[in-house]
């Protein structure tokens, strides 16, 4: 949480998103490493001759310095300077969809002001790959997971070898006993790779996997309703970033 004894802080931060506020300023959504995800008011930022011209942009890691205000949920921005630009992300429009994919999850899950350094230092490994190694589904499904799994609101996945096997979306576990109107069927094979994926700590051997476009369409579609019944979100970001990269 944010101190009411210290009303400056400086943190690190990836740019999320950002709002107009009037026609030279603009709200900044920030997840960052000590203070979670928090909202920033830059007061003329969009003035041509601002200082934060060209100081961030989305998916921007930068160096933050910021005024707190404990009890409001928008803080005053006093300065920025960006550390890794992911330039990329500006000529490729795959790899820039794929990392709109993680802004959102990262802008509308965590709840705010909850620090999560180990979700951060996630995203950042994430975004650094989406900008330079081949745009894959498997990365967006892995940070999507594992998202879930540090939140403590991962499916379950049944260890049973055998099948048929279904996903309770109610339960939200993968098993055996199929649930009338509220479950669907998991392939054995999808059902591998969502254990594998959930249990990769780092996304190195998850990239590893090549999905067939039946597998990225059946594992979208159960993670599209899983976050329906347990975070009570449709996340179009995903539809639209695989449609982009197939």
């Amino acid at each position: 949480m944010l101190p009411d004894a210290n009303p400056i802080a400086r943190d690190t931060g990836l740019a999320l998103r950002w709002f107009p506020v009037t026609d030279t300023s603009r709200i900044v959504v920030w997840f960052t490493l000590e203070h979670g995800k928090l909202s920033t008011l830059i007061r003329g930022s969009q003035r041509p001759k601002s200082w934060m011209l060209g100081q961030f942009d989305l998916f921007y890691t930068c160096e933050v310095l910021f005024y707190t205000r404990a009890r409001e949920d928008l803080h005053l921005l006093r300065e920025c300077s960006p550390l890794t630009p992911r330039a990329p992300f500006r000529t490729n429009w795959k790899a820039c969809a794929a990392a709109s994919f993680v802004a959102d999850l990262l802008y509308r899950i965590p709840p705010p002001g909850a620090a999560a350094p180990d979700l951060y230092r996630l995203a950042e490994r994430t975004l650094d790959l989406m900008s330079t190694a081949p745009v894959s589904p498997v990365l967006m499904f892995w940070f999507e997971l594992q998202l879930y799994r540090r939140l403590g609101i991962e499916p379950g996945i049944s260890d049973a070898p055998n099948g048929p096997f279904h996903f309770d979306y109610r339960q939200g576990r993968i098993g055996s006993r199929p649930v009338d109107g509220e479950s669907a069927p998991v392939r054995e094979g999808t059902k591998a790779i969502l254990q594998h994926l959930l249990a990769a700590d780092q996304p190195e051997p998850a990239l590893r996997l090549r999905l067939l476009p039946a597998q990225t369409r059946e594992i979208a579609g159960h993670l599209d309703r899983f976050s329906q019944w347990h975070l009570d979100r449709t996340l179009d970001s995903r539809h639209h970033a695989l449609s982009w990269i197939a």
